[in-house]
């Protein structure tokens, strides 16, 4: 993202789920991996979000694709964003 930043004038990332998603009403339980059994999508984020060490901050990363988005053309879609 940081290098489409700079290198084109609009992005569109689809299929990313927003930092709000998994505590917002009514989100969808996905699987992590399409392909395997095992946690959802939101049960992940908030693993990795509460290790001690390691691990991908997917929440934290969230939020700041969200600042990013307020000063440069980022559109999400799928589910649509609300950049507040």
């Amino acid at each position: 993202l940081i290098l489409a930043m700079d290198a084109c004038y609009g992005i569109h990332v689809y299929g990313m789920i927003n930092d709000t998603y998994c505590k917002s009403e009514g989100f969808r339980k996905v699987p992590y991996h399409y392909y395997e059994q095992g946690r959802d999508e939101c049960e992940e984020y908030f693993l990795h979000e509460n290790a001690p060490y390691g691990g991908h901050r997917f929440i934290t990363e969230k939020k700041v694709f969200a600042k990013w988005a307020k000063k440069h053309t980022i559109i999400f879609t799928h589910p649509n964003w609300t950049v507040s």
